[in-house]
């Protein structure tokens, strides 16, 4: 494969989803060393020496597959991008094919330096999939990278059940494109789905490896089985232990869980306690999604958490959900209160999906004071206008939709609408600047006018590149489809990383937003984008370059009928020509300028720009120029 251009690219998929990904891996994988290596030759072998896309490693449960690829997953060979699925019940929402479409698509969206458009039916959500899926595998191999899509226990898709059902296998591209290549694992049976097409991947035999049990892989199995049985067996506490982390899905805390039980004497310190010992190896723990929370328990794996639920049966397990609908009732009658558990603002809403209890799900998409805990908590409503879409989903693929449920809902998301369109575009680059990067992030994407919306991520992503959050306020400016902003964030990523001392990464996004400027139709904002970009490009010393555009940012600007706005773009073209070293041009411009008031606040921005390059005898001799009595203190 041709070398890759590391520097001109973002880094692989960092998204959320690699942390649940960390959770399923272990701490060291043993003996797996003749695996990883198989794994890395296939995803790197060019394709004149094979033409295999598929590579499928099938085995029985607990024989070590997600452990071979959650490790591969997290240390992949340099050449290669990863994105990734594993197929669980233990996490809420995250065993069919709706999870797989989300959560693969904003990696790929993130890869990409794209934001996955909000609140669409699943019929786009799944064309969108295959849309980023055909532009990140083109972005990797522009950059002599390969994609590599993993997809572990396709044999545990909940999508299969039922007529009519379809499969997660059955999204899966029959010819990946520009290289990409797809790794599957899952046990022998069932059978492939009925909706993966003849001639698919899927059914060439060719394509399968069979993996080894792993010695280390049964020990534990052993281990986590004789404390499920034992827990389940135990006292009353522990009973009720593992039965409400079966029952919900994972994600109580310890907290939590201390909440639900029946015995008053029980502490928090007793729960994390009893988990953390050898009766609880069969569980894991994860971080929280929100730093201030505690961490939350899932039993270890995902055979351990079908054992769970065949060993309580469903009418216990009813009663243990039971449970749970009592608990968020008393919170719901508190107005969830800053306190609220974790689960009762994510993980208990997918429960209630995946149950088909739409009631309560509708109830808790349109509870006003429940969203506004959402918000306080992240900044934003993009989580509780996702969950009115995913009840609107639910509803209407029920053979009789509930009409007066969708109006509920749509009354409720207008409600919502309407609290977003008043946000002032600045504000959310304001809690970016105050080290609140996330509540900004989301806060932005919360406004409901594209353009407001654009322009605040712009401002965020310029807030972000001045905190040295390069990468993220870079991702971040990608992902704007609006490209007068796009042009205008990338611009301030650009001379953010210039002042840095990152040259080369500078003058890779500045190029990239002079391709957005030149495209944009609005001749003042063309104009602007333009300077702004001429500006980013002397900076990171690409003095020539920038003078070009710089210059074809003036021919822009003449035509502005405006004079207020022209006279503003032209003093931003003053100010990038000195940057790039063309003074007797910049003064040029700045003679032009119509207004004494405008050409001193041009002839400021020369001399600011001067003074940035260390040109400071020139700065002073046009400073002394300035004649202005609102510029003398300058």
């Amino acid at each position: 494969m041709p070398t890759p251009n590391l520097v001109a690219f973002v880094a692989g998929a960092r998204s959320t989803y690699l942390e649940q990904v960390r959770q399923i891996a272990p701490p060291v994988l043993i003996r797996r060393e003749a695996e990883l290596a198989r794994l890395a030759e296939f995803c790197t072998t060019s394709d004149e020496v094979t033409n295999r896309r598929y590579l499928w490693w099938r085995a029985p449960a607990w024989t070590g597959k997600s452990a071979l690829l959650s490790s591969f997953v997290l240390d992949p060979p340099p050449e290669i991008r990863v994105v990734s699925f594993f197929v669980t019940a233990r996490y809420v929402g995250n065993s069919d094919r709706a999870a797989f479409v989300e959560i693969v698509t904003e990696q790929l969206a993130e890869l990409l330096g794209e934001s996955v458009p909000p609140f669409q039916d699943p019929g786009r959500r799944e064309r969108q999939w295959f849309r980023f899926f055909a532009d990140a595998a083109a972005h990797c191999e522009a950059r002599g990278l390969r994609l590599i899509l993993v997809v572990d226990g396709l044999d545990e898709d909940r999508g299969v059940i039922g007529p009519g059902a379809r499969s997660i296998a059955g999204l899966l591209p029959t010819n990946p494109p520009c290289g990409a290549r797809v790794v599957v694992a899952g046990r022998p049976n069932p059978p492939i789905p009925s909706d993966v097409p003849a001639g698919h991947p899927l059914r060439d035999p060719a394509i399968i490896l069979a993996l080894d049990r792993s010695n280390h892989a049964t020990t534990i199995r052993a281990d986590m089985q004789a404390d499920l049985e034992r827990l389940r067996n135990g006292s009353l506490l522990e009973r009720d232990l593992l039965g409400l982390v079966t029952a919900a899905g994972g994600g109580l805390s310890g907290r939590d869980l201390q909440e639900l039980s029946t015995d008053p004497d029980v502490t928090e310190w007793d729960i994390d306690q009893l988990l953390s010992t050898v009766a609880g190896r069969s569980f894991a723990s994860r971080a929280p999604r929100w730093n201030d929370r505690p961490r939350v328990y899932l039993l270890g794996h995902e055979e351990l958490q079908q054992d769970a639920i065949r060993a309580y049966g469903p009418r216990r397990l009813v009663c243990y959900r039971d449970r749970l609908h009592t608990w968020a009732d008393a919170y719901r009658q508190q107005l969830w209160p800053p306190y609220t558990p974790e689960y009762l603002l994510r993980g208990y809403y997918r429960l209630l999906l995946a149950t088909g209890d739409l009631a309560r799900a509708v109830a808790h998409a349109t509870d006003l004071a429940r969203h506004d805990r959402m918000l306080d908590l992240t900044g934003g409503d993009a989580g509780a206008l996702a969950e009115i879409t995913d009840a609107q989903n639910a509803i209407l693929a029920g053979t009789a939709p509930d009409l007066s449920a969708m109006a509920r809902l749509a009354v409720h998301r207008q409600r919502i609408n309407d609290r977003n369109s008043h946000i002032p575009t600045r504000l959310p680059a304001v809690w970016a600047r105050l080290g609140h990067a996330t509540r900004g992030e989301q806060l932005a994407r919360s406004i409901t006018d594209s353009d407001c919306q654009s322009r605040a991520l712009a401002n965020v992503a310029g807030a972000l590149a001045q905190a040295d959050q390069h990468a993220r306020a870079e991702r971040i400016a990608r992902g704007i489809v609006n490209p007068d902003h796009q042009a205008d964030a990338l611009a301030k990523v650009a001379a953010a990383l210039a002042q840095a001392g990152k040259h080369t990464h500078a003058a890779q996004i500045a190029t990239d937003a002079e391709q957005v400027a030149y495209a944009i139709t609005n001749a003042d904002r063309q104009a602007w984008a333009l300077a702004d970009v001429a500006a980013a490009l002397a900076q990171a010393g690409k003095h020539a370059h920038a003078a070009q555009i710089a210059t074809d940012a003036e021919q822009v600007a003449r035509t502005i009928v405006n004079p207020q706005i022209q006279a503003w773009v032209l003093t931003d073209v003053a100010g990038a020509l000195a940057q790039a070293g063309e003074r007797t041009q910049a003064a040029q411009v700045v003679r032009t300028i119509i207004g004494s008031d405008y050409q001193a606040q041009a002839l400021v921005d020369v001399a600011s720009a001067l003074v940035q390059v260390g040109e400071y005898t020139h700065a002073e001799q046009i400073a002394r120029t300035i004649t202005s009595p609102r510029y003398l203190v300058f």
